[in-house]
């Protein structure tokens, strides 16, 4: 997309949808960036996402922030710092220390201000102040690159967890300052970007829009040959095969065998998707000496002659995730396509033939996988998913059901309202959509409010087996809205764990609690796309429907009916 007016016509022609996702974002800035709107609105289009967007008062930012209401919203912020001043670009350098500190002082305090009213937002994005638009040209730093790093620095010591931050610096880099900077525009109205510099800003901060909508990826499924190797294996042979870093032949892809290392790191599920023998690809695995991507990275390899479609399906469905939430890479311009007609929730990317083109768009790689908070638990998915496989295969060898259950040794162990699980709590509402009732995404910030709140209660869970430990992996927050009355404001479980009955247990002790406080217990259940298999969750454990529409079903449980199933005494509970 060339120019605005493009994007203006390929936004205009966009079918008319009814989004899964919506975001409510309000820009917030002290220059004119009007012309973003058509750009949000387009990219959050075409991932699904209807982001209705409004601005604040310009160069009102402090204010703003107190003054509206923040509650649940996106906050974008351009707070740029030639403009903090008029012409501070061409002034700064002829001010006297006492002039500039003042300057700075001011800064800090509508920063200060601005950060305590942000608690409230679900997520805010914010651009670290840069001075590169009117400083490239110089040999020598002057006090505007001084005075943007050290505000960068206040910044990163008192901003709040829930902001993310932008280096604006990157979309100068990627398309040039011509391509970029609108120097007459800024003159005459304060506009300074031009469309290389939104169409770059995008692709860096529409991930974050991805993941407060719970759009984050899980799995990367990686083909073989000419991916992580140069060559193929088939054809060229073992001894044959390029992927020694020293070398310029293999250096690409041994470069795609660590960022895919470095995505598992993370918590990023790596399997192997390739149409080969599957010997010949063990050998490789077990005995290749330039190879760092190691077996033990791999949550599981699908290395045959079916359909890679095919192999993903049935992936998802062994490691119980869905099959959208799988990013697939493979050189083959015939296997992309095909996996896009056939399977078009998973998100394709083409290897390029160009080997340096390959290794650059590498980068690209972990912007799928972005997630709002990292927690410990992230370091532990490999192996908890090789024990659901373990799982799978004791069960199958179990003359029922229930006897696999009891042979399980199932241990809940429940935290209430643990400051400590603040990151994982928040984690788990941006992530989960299987078994997620009612699907709202919250920030540790809005997590932190609950756990300190007199008005709810948030009840997490872990749970191990004979298998392993699976982790913290449920979350049952709880809201007391008058003397009487609580709301089931959010109820979630990882898919990590799903047919284990758990949350049966762990739901009669969180009812037994609630029912401490209040006498009546509400509840919802919103339908989505991807949580069908929860819609008769509440009615299954005694909730009455009292309202019932084609999106919601709203459900009520009275103090004197609840009861305790005690159906799962084959699960030891404790509490932390």
């Amino acid at each position: 997309m060339n120019s605005y007016l493009e994007l203006l016509k390929a936004k205009a022609n966009l079918e008319p949808t009814d989004y899964p996702h919506t975001i409510e974002l309000l820009i917030l800035n002290n220059i004119t960036t009007n012309p973003i709107k058509h750009y949000l609105e387009y990219n959050c289009a075409i991932n699904h996402i209807n982001v209705q967007v409004s601005f604040g008062d310009y160069d009102n930012i402090s204010q703003n922030a107190q003054d509206f209401d923040l509650n649940n919203k996106v906050v974008l912020i351009f707070w740029e710092l030639a403009n903090c001043l008029h012409g501070l670009e061409y002034k700064i350098d002829s001010f006297d220390a006492a002039h500039i500190n003042a300057l700075e002082q001011k800064i800090q305090a509508e920063l200060q201000l601005t950060f305590s009213a942000l608690s409230k937002a679900s997520l805010v994005i914010m651009n670290r102040f840069t001075a590169l638009p009117f400083t490239y040209l110089q040999t020598q730093s002057g006090e505007l690159e001084k005075l943007a790093a050290r505000l960068n620095q206040f910044c990163e010591q008192q901003a709040p967890k829930a902001v993310k931050w932008v280096n604006t610096d990157k979309c100068l880099v990627q398309s040039g300052i011509e391509n970029t900077i609108d120097y007459k525009g800024y003159l005459k109205n304060k506009l300074l970007y031009k469309h290389g510099f939104y169409i770059n800003y995008m692709q860096l901060v529409q991930p974050y829009f991805n993941a407060v909508t719970g759009q984050v990826k899980k799995l990367l499924a990686l083909d073989c040959d000419n991916t992580l190797w140069k060559g193929i294996l088939g054809e060229d042979g073992f001894d044959h095969i390029a992927m020694d870093e020293n070398t310029y032949k293999g250096q690409a892809f041994a470069a795609a065998q660590y960022r895919a290392m470095a995505l598992g790191k993370k918590g990023v599920l790596l399997a192997l998707a390739s149409k080969n023998n599957a010997k010949d690809v063990d050998n490789v695995l077990e005995s290749h000496t330039e190879l760092s991507l190691k077996p033990k990275a791999l949550v599981a390899k699908k290395v045959n002659w079916e359909p890679k479609g095919e192999n993903l399906k049935q992936l998802a469905n062994e490691l119980n995730i869905g099959v959208d939430s799988f990013v697939f890479i493979d050189d083959s311009d015939f296997e992309v396509q095909l996996m896009r007609d056939q399977v078009p929730s998973v998100e394709t990317i083409q290897v390029p033939k160009n080997a340096v083109h390959y290794y650059k768009e590498q980068q690209q790689w972990a912007n799928y996988f972005v997630q709002l908070n990292e927690s410990q638990e992230d370091a532990k998915k490999l192996d908890q998913y090789k024990q659901n496989v373990e799982r799978a295969s004791a069960e199958g060898k179990s003359q029922s059901f229930e006897d696999f259950l009891k042979s399980l040794d199932l241990e809940l162990t429940i935290y209430k309202n643990d400051k400590q699980l603040i990151p994982r709590m928040a984690q788990m509402t941006q992530k989960t959509n299987q078994f997620n009732l009612t699907t709202p995404r919250y920030t540790e910030a809005q997590i932190e409010q609950f756990v300190t709140s007199e008005a709810y209660d948030c009840f997490a869970f872990g749970v191990k087996d004979k298998f392993g430990d699976s982790g913290v992996t449920g979350l049952c927050i709880i809201n007391y809205t008058d003397e009487n009355t609580a709301i089931i404001d959010t109820l979630l479980m990882s898919c990590r764990i799903l047919g284990r009955t758990v949350e049966y247990r762990f739901l009669d002790e969180v009812l037994a609690q609630a029912f401490t406080k209040a006498a009546h217990l509400n509840a919802t259940y919103k339908v989505t796309k991807k949580n069908a298999q929860v819609a008769d969750f509440y009615s299954k454990i005694g909730f009455e429907i009292v309202e019932q529409s084609e999106t919601m079903v709203l459900y009520s449980m009275k103090k004197a009916t609840f009861a305790a199933a005690n159906a799962y005494n084959y699960i030891t509970l404790h509490y932390a």
